[in-house]
């Protein structure tokens, strides 16, 4: 004879309130921060903390499995391409996929600085070459339609570099200064300003485009905080720990009208450069 069903026991726990009240301040004199702003200092703390080598090791990793995804994906857009060029309406699908292939193919590279950065290789250049590269990275249109002015007050000193992370700093520099195109495809205008001083040289990244407004500039530099069109989710990041690995800094201060300006600093070689 069976005896009545077992009824199954719920081990969920209950829904909890979205609405819990803050905890009361410390009674014995502590800083009285509720639990929401010491859960965001927190999360901001655990953002920039340095990564070790397995977090490394799977960032190199998941770059790679991406990278192959973005292969397969431009070798079936060629063979669309090859079939398809002639039919109507093709060739404003084909700018657009293209478009977010080269969105993707700029985000897994910024990815790969951000969280697997290759080993520096340090030499001597100077700033007026390094800015230069910058702007060659570009294109000739970009460059040309901003009218990217290097306003350099000398003499500069020499400074020791890992070249090839500091060029791509400070095209991402230019690259957010310059904005998205307008209407009429023209950028910018973007000023790169330095100048000498006793430790080595200060500079800043100007350009004339409104940033979104309540731009939050204490968290400009934090991953995937700035997330309009055209900007690198993880450009500002990646750009600030550079300057800060050549012994500098990177830091925003608001401009007049609006803008942004992304104020650099860097030693000399007497200025203790790593």
């Amino acid at each position: 004879m069976l005896g009545p069903p077992e009824v199954p026991v719920s081990r969920s726990r209950p829904p909890r309130s979205r609405n819990r009240p803050a905890a009361p301040p410390d009674p014995d004199g502590g800083s009285g921060r509720t639990v929401p702003a010491e859960r965001a200092e927190t999360a901001a703390e655990r953002r920039n903390q340095p990564r070790g080598p397995a977090s490394n090791a799977f960032v190199a990793g998941l770059v790679h499995e991406l990278r192959n995804f973005e292969f397969g994906i431009g070798g079936s857009l060629d063979a669309c391409q090859a079939c398809c060029s002639g039919q109507p309406g093709w060739a404003r699908y084909e700018a657009v996929l293209r478009a977010s292939l080269d969105r993707l193919d700029r985000f897994l590279d910024e990815l790969g600085d951000y969280g697997a950065p290759p080993a520096p290789v340090w030499t001597e250049r100077t700033l007026e070459l390094l800015l230069r590269e910058a702007v060659a990275r570009l294109g000739p249109g970009p460059a040309a339609a901003a009218g990217i002015r290097l306003l350099l007050r000398g003499p500069l000193p020499r400074i020791r570099v890992d070249e090839r992370s500091l060029v791509k700093a400070f095209t991402h520099l230019l690259e957010l200064a310059l904005g998205p195109p307008g209407p009429s495809g023209a950028r910018g205008p973007v000023t790169v300003r330095a100048a000498g001083t006793p430790e080595g040289l200060d500079g800043g990244v100007e350009g004339a485009r409104p940033w979104p407004p309540g731009l939050d500039l204490a968290r400009l530099f934090e991953p995937f905080y700035l997330r309009e069109a055209g900007a690198g989710r993880l450009a500002l990041p990646v750009a600030r720990r550079v300057f800060e690995q050549h012994g500098g800094g990177l830091r925003a201060e608001p401009g007049p009208g609006g803008e942004v300006r992304l104020c650099f600093r860097l030693p000399g070689l007497a200025g203790g450069n790593p």
